[in-house]
């Protein structure tokens, strides 16, 4: 230093040196606004030389194509709390290093390279008295910063865009819990619209009524299973495709857009470092898949008519309440219920109809026990009630009473007054068996005791009920091989002709000659033939019989002779039964056979469209038809005339009844004087006394069957019956 430089020369000395030197692009205005210092970092970045700026007040010039301050102007000018907002609007801040600096940032286009943004800080310079002598101004070149903060924008944009458009509903909170993204997917599946959730941490508040962790929550914070399991007892499980995410499942009764089941897998977001910087989670609407489950599981568990628990169910809680009887030492009830007459109602007004009144019956049986019982439907017209620890024999028998009341009531179904009963059998834990096959069978067991002492009643099982029971298994067994073993038999009862007094025909009656227990008779035998279903060949086999022995006797007679055979119901609705006739006929119906079938009421009226075209098909053979038990059933007097009979046949009872004053002359009267009117034929069986043969005869009875005339004889009795016809 000279001798003649002042402490204020050496102070400028050495500002021009530290501008010169620093690496930071730097500028220097006086209290004039003149550019005094223009550092070489400034020329590189500013692309303009200190020559053309330095002794002017036109530092502006690099920066903006028109005159207009920079920030050091403003701080000379004093006005920088004023004029700032109108210069970088939203671009400046007080310098938080430097009290009284102000720094700013603005974006230069007209730079090389597609422009540059430049972040300046501006500090007053102030002489010793704390005058504003000038403004010192850094520049840092921030355009790298600004294209990667752009970028990141863009690409968060972008991101944002995929999650909103995004077809899966999903969210996504940071470490903080709070809610950075919740797509539309999203809204439209819980009903809460992303305004109301972005940047809260009330997730919770979208799914639960209380206040608890999402799956996200738990799986940002990194908890354990044990955390997991507290929440999601049960329904959840580690992912088995993404680390560290978990898989649950959960039931939301209160959405705003309805009931909801979601699947949803949380997934641990990381940030550069490893460290858990969020969670996504994803929503999977699973509703429809569980509902379509619980109607898959419904159906597996409950009768489809009736809604009533089914089988299946019933063995399940039997099981279940027999395990705690076992453990309380409690009493279990089991009532097996089977409809009287049922059978004759659907097959006589049609299943649509049938199906109603299990509905109605269906109904008042659960009506009649307690709500913790079971009732299910095991059968067409059979069910089964489940009774947990009644306090007693005495109070089953009252509930049973009941309930045998409420199902005996008259239901009227489309303008028919039904009136069935129900037979009733209980097996009681323990005193009637220990596991549920064996309470089931003795109820059964115990409910056909009910059936046989004259229905509508109940009866408790008694060790006995298990020889009728397994009688009748063995029946069944015995009869699946009478017919391959040869010992069904065809007896044939008569049927005389009263104008000519000679023998037109025979009824063709089947026996069965069991191997230990000899004749069977079919009251025995046939309800279990058509519970079982051996109805149908064991019909097919007494049409072929009887067929082939008609067709030998009527050529040996020498003149018309007439078969007749019963089909019963189950074998009129068989598949290709008028096939079958025809098969039969073309065998064995040469010369004068005529093949007579006769049929109840309700074998006819059970589908009457289908029954009228069977028996058109049957008429066209030369099959004759009779309506058989005129009477004892649900007539409909409209069928009869419609459908193509050739006979009425008078019932027995009817028969039975004459000069008994029970009303039997009337009735008979009237069912002859109906088959005149429709010009059919009529048959009276039963026949016993000369008095019953009287009456029917002045009442214009055609033909008779009976005891009068012959009991039922084999076939080699009937050839002789034919030859040697008795007197009169």
């Amino acid at each position: 230093m000279s001798g003649r430089d002042t402490p204020m020369d050496e102070a400028h000395a050495w500002l021009v040196e530290v501008v010169a030197g620093t690496p930071v692009p730097t500028f220097v205005i006086d209290s004039r606004h003149r550019v005094t210092h223009w550092n070489r970092a400034c020329e590189l970045v500013t692309g303009t030389a200190a020559a053309d700026v330095v002794g002017t007040d036109r530092a502006w010039v690099p920066f903006y194509p028109a005159a207009r301050p920079v920030m050091a102007d403003l701080i000379i000018d004093g006005t920088m709390e004023r004029e700032v907002e109108h210069y970088y609007s939203g671009k400046y801040r007080r310098s938080a290093v430097v009290e009284g600096s102000w720094e700013a940032e603005d974006f230069f286009p007209h730079f090389p390279g597609g422009g540059k943004w430049l972040a300046f800080t501006a500090t007053a310079l102030h002489d010793g008295t704390g005058k504003v002598v000038g403004a010192v101004e850094t520049l840092r070149d921030i355009t790298h910063e600004k294209r990667a903060e752009q970028a990141l924008k863009e690409s968060e944009h972008r991101l944002a865009a995929i999650v909103d458009g995004c077809p899966v509903p999903l969210f996504v909170i940071d470490e903080n819990h709070k809610v950075t993204h919740w797509n539309r997917a999203c809204e439209a599946i819980i009903g809460v619209p992303a305004a109301q959730m972005l940047g809260t941490s009330d997730q919770w508040r979208a799914f639960y009524a209380h206040p608890r962790p999402v799956m996200a929550d738990l799986v940002a914070d990194g908890n354990d299973e044990k955390s997991i399991a507290q929440l999601y007892s049960g329904k959840y499980h580690p992912s088995t495709l993404i680390p560290g995410a978990w898989e649950a499942l959960d039931h939301f009764p209160h959405f705003r857009a309805g009931e909801r089941w979601l699947a949803f897998t949380a997934a641990p977001l990381k940030g550069l470092d490893g460290h858990n910087a969020g969670a996504v989670e994803t929503l999977q609407d699973v509703t429809a898949q569980k509902l379509s489950e619980a109607r898959l599981s419904h159906q597996a568990t409950h009768d489809e008519l009736t809604g009533l628990a089914n089988r299946a169910l019933l063995t399940d809680r039997l099981t279940h309440a027999l395990t705690h009887a076992r453990r309380d030492g409690s009493l279990l009830a089991l009532v097996f219920i089977d409809l009287d007459h049922f059978k004759v109602v659907n097959d006589t007004l049609g299943h649509r109809i049938g199906d109603e009144l299990v509905r109605v019956v269906a109904r008042r049986i659960a009506a009649s026990v307690r709500e913790g019982d079971t009732v299910a439907r095991i059968g067409g017209d059979e069910f089964v009630v489940l009774l947990c620890a009644p306090e007693s024999e005495d109070v089953v028998a009252e509930v049973v009473t009941r309930l045998i009341a409420e199902v005996s009531r008259t239901v009227t179904v489309e303008g028919h007054e039904l009136c069935v009963g129900c037979s009733v059998g209980i097996s009681l834990y323990p005193r009637d068996g220990a596991d549920s096959a064996t309470l089931l069978m003795h109820a059964d067991a115990a409910m056909y005791r009910a059936k046989d002492s004259g229905r509508s009643t109940f009866h408790f099982f008694t060790p006995e009920m298990n020889e009728r029971a397994t009688e009748r298994l063995g029946l069944e067994r015995d009869l699946r091989h009478a017919l391959e073993r040869d010992e069904l038999r065809l007896l044939f009862q008569p049927q005389v002709d009263l104008a000519s007094g000679q023998v037109v025909g025979a009824e063709a009656l089947l026996r069965w000659d069991h191997p230990r227990e000899g004749l069977v008779m079919p009251s025995r035998f046939i309800p279990v033939a058509e519970e079982s279903g051996l109805i149908v060949p064991i019909g097919r086999w007494v049409l072929e019989h009887a067929c082939r022995l008609g067709h030998s006797w009527t050529n040996a007679a020498g003149r018309d002779l007439r078969i007749s055979v019963n089909l019963s119901p189950r074998q009129f609705r068989a598949k290709g039964l008028a096939r079958e006739v025809e098969t039969i006929l073309q065998s064995h119906g040469g010369g004068r056979l005529c093949l007579e079938l006769e049929l109840t009421e309700s074998t006819v009226m059970h589908d009457a469209d289908e029954a009228a075209a069977i028996l058109r098909k049957l008429k066209d053979m030369g099959v004759r038809l009779s309506m058989d038990d005129f009477g004892t059933g649900y007539s409909s007097l409209a069928y009869l005339r419609d459908f193509p009979f050739d006979m009425i046949k008078i019932d027995r009872s009817f028969v039975d009844s004459l000069h008994r004053g029970r009303g039997g002359e009337a009735i008979v009267r009237a069912v002859v004087g109906l088959a005149r009117s429709l010009d059919l034929g009529v048959i009276a069986e039963g026949v016993e006394t000369e008095a019953q043969k009287e009456f029917l005869t002045r009442e214009g009875c055609d033909e008779m069957q009976g005891f009068l005339f012959s009991r039922p004889i084999p076939a080699e009795a009937f050839v002789t019956l034919l030859r040697n016809p008795p007197p009169g």
